[in-house]
C-alpha cells in the first residue's frame, strides 16, 4: 500500500519515519505534501527511501497514492478531504475536530459511502473508544469528558483551578478549536456529538493534559482517566495521539485486529 502524507509537522514526520523504517507491514511512503514546502523537503531528506514531493495539493492528488494520512490542520480537512475521498482513497484524519461541523461531517461520511472508501479516525489522546462504541449499541444515559490542562496551554492565568468551558462538543469546537479533537472522536464513537458534555479546566496543579471519560448506559458504566505525556518533538501534541495513528495503520496492514 502506497501512503501519502499531508502535513509534515510532528505527527506527520513521526508516521513517515515509522513507515520508512518498515514498521508497518505492506506499506511504503510514496508522497509528501505540506503548504510549507521546506518542511516536506526537510522530512524527505531524513528518510532512507525518498518519497515524491508535491508542491501543490493538485499535484499530490495525481501521485501514485493508495492511502492518505492527514496530519495538517482542520482547515486541511475542509479543503482536501472531499477530493481525496472522491478519488476512492481511504483517509486517516488526525484533525478530527473539523468533524464538529455538521455539514462537513455529513458530507464526508456520505462521500465515503458513495465512493466505497473509508475514513479512519484515530482515538487520539484518549482511550476506551472500543468500549464506548460497543456501549452505544444500546441506550446511553450520560457521556462526559473532563479535560484538565496547564493554564498556559489554554491561554489563561490563574492560581487555582478554574472551569474555562462547560457545554457540549459543538460549543467546545467553536470556543477551543485546538483542543476539540478528543471530544469529537468521543462524540462520533458514542453517536452523541450533540449530547456529549465537555468541561475544560485550567489547573495550575497539573503539568500534563488529563482527560477523564465518564459514560453510563444500559450496558454498564465506563470511566477512564489518562495523563498524557507530551510528544518529544512537539510539547503541544500528545505522544498518545501519534501512537494511536500508528496503531490504526498497523491494524489496516494486519491480518489480526484486536478491538473494534
Amino acid at each position: 500500500m502506497r501512503a501519502g502524507i499531508i502535513g509534515c509537522g510532528a505527527i506527520g514526520s513521526f508516521l513517515a519515519r515509522e513507515i520508512d523504517r518498515g514498521n508497518i507491514a505492506h506499506m511504503k511512503l510514496a508522497a509528501l505534501f505540506d503548504i510549507d514546502l521546506n518542511k516536506a523537503y526537510k522530512l524527505a531528506e531524513s528518510l532512507e527511501h525518498k518519497p515524491q514531493i508535491a508542491d501543490s495539493f493538485e499535484k499530490f492528488l495525481k501521485l501514485p497514492v493508495d492511502f492518505v494520512i492527514e496530519a495538517a490542520s482542520q482547515q486541511a480537512v475542509f479543503q482536501y478531504a472531499e477530493k481525496i475521498l472522491k478519488q476512492q482513497k481511504p483517509l486517516l484524519l488526525m484533525s478530527a475536530g473539523a468533524l464538529a461541523d455538521d455539514l462537513l461531517r455529513e458530507k464526508l461520511f456520505r462521500v465515503a459511502r458513495e465512493n466505497n472508501t473509508k475514513i479512519y479516525i484515530p482515538s487520539g489522546a484518549i482511550a476506551g473508544l472500543d468500549g464506548l462504541k460497543a456501549m452505544s449499541n444500546v441506550r446511553l444515559h450520560r457521556a462526559r469528558l473532563t479535560t484538565r490542562k496547564p493554564p498556559s496551554a489554554l491561554g489563561v492565568k490563574t492560581e487555582k483551578p478554574v472551569v474555562v468551558f462547560s457545554g457540549n462538543a459543538h460549543e467546545a469546537a467553536k470556543r477551543y478549536p485546538q483542543n476539540i479533537n478528543v471530544a469529537v472522536a468521543l462524540g462520533i464513537a458514542a453517536h452523541a456529538i450533540d449530547t456529549l458534555q465537555v468541561e475544560i479546566i485550567a489547573d495550575p496543579g497539573v503539568s500534563r493534559n488529563i482527560h477523564t471519560i465518564e459514560v453510563e448506559g444500559e450496558a454498564g458504566k465506563l470511566e477512564i482517566t489518562l495523563e498524557n505525556f507530551p510528544f518529544p518533538d512537539n510539547p503541544k501534541t500528545s505522544f498518545l495521539a501519534a501512537l494511536s495513528a500508528l496503531q490504526v495503520l498497523k491494524n489496516i496492514a494486519s491480518n489480526v485486529v484486536i478491538g473494534g
